[in-house]
């Protein structure tokens, strides 16, 4: 273990001291003593503050008036600058002293003391003073304007500074290469950068303001005003708020309403308002947020300019009620639209929300303030989504990224709606991956911080009531009609004995908004005219629902499993049924393995069956043993009302499937009764096929003068020779 401390060291002086003070003493007929003095004075105390905050370790005044301060970190040394240059001289005209600033690096061991005499004398301080970089840039300034020295103030950086700067923080600095004269003529390039000082301003008052929000340190917020990226809806959100003084911004768990309300926060701070962030993340937060806000009146009356921000004041997974806040929230809203210059944000899963505004009973329209963040819409579309994955991947200074092949595959990948489909679940991927230069690495993290939508849906299903259980618990099967699920869902209702829930339709209207959508999909629309997840994130939910820590779950057993059971007989639900129970086969009960079999063996469900397994099979879904799965494909194919079913399965995907099985669906095509269903498949599915196989299959169909015809527009089509032999 090394002994060694790496500390940030800043070095500034007045620049143009005695030049300055007698200039101002000229003008305002004082003695330049008296400026020289002042100036001292304003700068001490800036420092002073800055170590009252604990921003800095170490000092040394030296006897050229100049400063040597040591902090932890880079981020602090920009806090100090920045608060040192926050001053006022009450010189009219000249209220800003101009600085000469440096920033290096400086390695020292446990015994090192950092005040005063002590400080000089460091190895790594010397080191640091004898680099001369404020010299060598006047030189270069010099020679850059005729011979002008610079008169405002700058800031120098070493390389080994440099080189521990963040990426954002890198891309502001301007690299300076000085010839420096040597000995025989000879000259040497003295490498430093230089930074705008409105950047470090600019650092400085958002650290500034995360102090306020009582968040120092986060590398969250940090770079908010670079890296945030608007959702859709934001100048809504934004002409909402200026205009009615209170918002609600509701949404999708995960999906940036904390980070949306933050740079609000943010963005009025700039403006002059004082943010006040009242979290809601533990229970007890909320508890305390909430007895605020019924107490707003009274906040706002020692308030001037303010925004004030109520996370999740109603609940974080689930409603937590408050009668007294469903009895007072219009009179809240309208104290705060009449009460001074302050402004309110709550933010707020869409559920419950949802929930509160049913229970309010105000006669004011909760709507009105309401501005919705949807994964539906959805809010951050694939270029969005973009923008904050390269942003953020930018700002951390991902390894990734310097590869163009690594961030082609990571852009091919948010493109599917599945990956990485939330701001969070990006800014997750991000974190996890600044060293990653593998590819491998890189797509394993995109798959697992992907999943992150889809367990925080499962944790809001798990809070729910039950009969919202029960109605998702259809779009988890398969997208059934509309007026299908309406019937069930009312039967099943009765059955589980739900006496309290609520009806279909006000079920669907609790959930469109953002978890569910109806309509026709451009494939099998007579079929699929129905009820289905906004989202696929949503339907991937259901593997976090099934098992917790090895037991099945109340929701599978007592709901999940029930719905399973009442849908497994009917001819219209047998291929969602039989997809579901394939693709989560180990994680539901034997008694619901058991209807896979029972379903095969029935007319009316077979060839459902040998559907649902083919879909399972094809999206890689398939749970089964593989023993299991062959033999129930083999039994398919024997029953009259599966055979044109289980060919059009087995010729979709015989790839996957073992070499006997092509030699099964060359003994399926010479049964008449199926020819058309054949003739389908093997068109569909041609090129996926072994030439031997479906030259076969062809040969038998051209003999039946049911599907001739059919055959030889797919010889025309593939060009080719008709068989003749096999």
């Amino acid at each position: 273990m090394s002994d060694h401390r790496g500390k940030v060291l800043i070095w500034l002086d007045i620049l143009g001291f005695e030049n300055l003070a007698r200039k101002i003493a000229a003008e305002i007929h004082i003695t330049s003593r008296k400026v020289r003095t002042d100036f001292i004075t304003v700068i001490g105390r800036r420092i002073d503050a800055t170590e009252a905050k604990n921003w800095i370790v170490g000092k040394s005044y030296g006897k050229r008036d100049d400063w040597l301060l040591v902090t932890e970190s880079l981020d602090l040394a920009f806090r100090v600058i920045s608060e040192i240059l926050d001053h006022n001289t009450d010189y009219e005209g000249y209220e800003k002293i101009p600085l000469e600033i440096g920033i290096g690096i400086g390695e020292y061991d446990r015994w090192a003391r950092f005040d005063g005499s002590e400080l000089i004398v460091e190895d790594s301080t010397i080191s640091f003073l004898k680099t001369n970089m404020i010299g060598y840039f006047h030189s270069w300034y010099r020679n850059k304007h005729n011979g002008k020295s610079p008169t405002s103030t700058f800031v120098v950086i070493t390389q080994s500074a440099y080189n521990e700067l963040e990426t954002l923080d890198r891309k502001k600095c301007q690299e300076i290469g000085y010839k420096k004269k040597v000995e025989k003529g000879k000259t040497k390039i003295i490498t430093f950068f230089i930074t705008d000082v409105s950047n470090i301003r600019q650092r400085g008052r958002l650290f500034s303001f995360l102090e306020k929000i009582k968040h120092p340190r986060s590398k969250l917020y940090d770079r908010i005003d670079e890296v945030f990226v608007p959702p859709l809806e934001y100048k809504e959100i934004k002409k909402t708020l200026d205009k009615r003084r209170i918002i609600f911004i509701t949404g999708t768990a995960e999906y940036g309403k904390t980070y949306t309300a933050v740079r609000l926060l943010w963005e009025y701070y700039n403006r002059g308002y004082k943010p006040i962030w009242i979290q809601g993340a533990e229970f007890s937060q909320r508890m305390a947020a909430r007895e605020r806000l019924e107490e707003i009146e009274r906040e706002l009356k020692s308030l001037l300019r303010a925004v004030i921000y109520f996370e999740d004041p109603f609940g974080k997974l689930r409603y937590e009620r408050r009668e007294i806040l469903e009895r007072e929230i219009g009179t809240i809203i309208s104290c705060v639209r009449e009460f001074g210059d302050v402004y309110l944000i709550i933010t707020s899963r869409e559920e419950v929300f949802k929930e509160f505004e049913e229970r309010s009973l105000s006669s004011v329209k909760l709507g009105g303030f309401q501005e919705k963040l949807s994964i539906k819409k959805p809010s951050y579309d694939y270029e969005k989504r973009k923008e904050i994955l390269l942003g953020w991947a930018d700002s951390k200074g991902c390894k990734w990224l310097r590869f163009n092949r690594l961030k082609e595959t990571t852009l091919q990948y948010l493109k599917d709606s599945r990956k990485l489909p939330t701001p969070l679940s990006i800014r997750d991927f991000v974190i996890s991956t600044v060293s990653i230069s593998g590819e491998e690495d890189l797509v394993a993290q995109i798959k697992d911080k992907s999943k992150e939508t889809a367990r925080s849906f499962a944790d809001e299903i798990v809070n729910m009531t039950e009969d919202r259980k029960l109605f998702l618990s259809f779009p988890f099967i398969s997208p059934f009609p509309k007026d299908f699920v309406r019937e069930e869902y009312e039967k099943m209702t009765e059955k589980m004995n739900l006496t309290n829930a609520a009806k279909f339709d006000k079920m669907l209207e609790w959930f469109k908004d953002d978890k569910i959508e109806t309509g026709e999909l451009e494939y099998r629309p007579h079929y699929y005219a129905g009820l289905r997840f906004s989202h696929p994130s949503y339907l991937e939910a259901l593997d976090h629902l099934l098992v917790k820590k090895g037991q099945f779950t109340h929701f599978n057993t007592d709901i999940f499993s029930k719905v399973i059971l009442e849908l497994a007989n009917q001819p219209i639900a047998s291929e969602g049924v039989a997809q579901t129970i394939v693709g989560k086969f180990e994680k539901l009960p034997q008694q619901i393995r058991k209807l896979l079999l029972e379903m095969s063996e029935k007319d009316e469900t077979a060839g459902g069956v040998a559907i649902g397994i083919g879909l399972a099979i094809a999206y890689g879904h398939c749970r089964l043993p593989e023993t299991m799965r062959n033999e129930l494909l083999i039994k398919l194919s024997q029953k009259a009302t599966a055979a044109e079913d289980i060919v059009c399965t087995i010729a979709a995907i015989l790839a996957k499937l073992p070499k006997e099985f092509g030699e099964l669906l060359v003994k399926l095509s010479e049964k008449d009764e199926i020819a058309g269903g054949v003739s389908w498949a093997i068109g569909i599915n041609f090129d996926e096929l072994p030439k031997r196989i479906r030259n076969k299959i062809l040969l038998n169909l051209s003999r039946k003068d049911a599907v001739k015809k059919d055959v030889a527009r797919i010889i025309k089509k593939k060009s080719l020779k008709f068989p003749e032999k096999n």
